[in-house]
């Protein structure tokens, strides 16, 4: 794919960061579904040319599916990049015109096949900023109604449910390594207020 080169990139806040550094040029290297890859050069407050790779992402919303019996719903899926099978939240990416809540409402249903009749944000976070620009909203799900499973073809993944206490040792286990899932988790097990009534 051609590299397109830009003096800015679109959306990005440069007058509030001015201070910090200058953006002197801007490359695309890489468009792909999911992500871009730009490349940087800056000069930083100080005076000094940098070179900043950044891989460009549209955000992504996470949910914790709990039940009234505070059982959590957790998809297990091969993760390419890793050359195996995490234990994760339902997630996916924010398609272009959806809200983060739309994201995480449409990702319940495709993936473990659930409604919320409540849908609550616990957080927001940015998942790897050294790289990357991903921001992740985190729902907590409540009141939940069985819908109709439909995920993404390229997605093979199967449905677990766990109680309370098999969340804590599958953590304590080292069983569970997806990061947005430690946060989710993390959250419901230490605030009684995050757990289904």
């Amino acid at each position: 794919m051609r590299a397109e080169e830009r003096e800015s990139r679109p959306g990005q806040q440069e007058a509030a960061l001015s201070d910090r550094y200058r953006l002197n040029h801007s490359q695309t290297l890489y468009r792909g579904r999911v992500i871009d890859l730009t490349v940087d050069r800056i000069t930083t407050a100080s005076g000094t040319q940098a070179v900043r790779e950044v891989v460009v992402h549209p955000g992504g919303a996470a949910v914790v599916p709990v039940f009234s019996n505070g059982d959590v719903l957790l998809v297990e899926q091969f993760r390419y990049p890793m050359q195996q099978s995490l234990l994760e939240l339902p997630a996916g990416k924010i398609d272009p015109g959806e809200s983060p809540e739309e994201t995480a409402a449409r990702e319940l249903q495709e993936e473990v096949g659930f409604r919320a009749g409540r849908l609550e944000k616990l957080v927001e976070f940015y998942t790897t900023p050294g790289f990357c620009n991903e921001l992740l909203h985190l729902f907590l799900a409540t009141d939940l109604k069985p819908g109709r499973r439909a995920g993404d073809e390229d997605e093979e993944l199967s449905v677990h449910r766990y109680s309370p206490k098999q969340l804590e040792k599958l953590i304590r286990l080292g069983k569970i390594v997806d990061a947005k899932t430690l946060i989710g988790l993390h959250l419901l097990l230490a605030n009684p207020q995050c757990q289904a009534p």
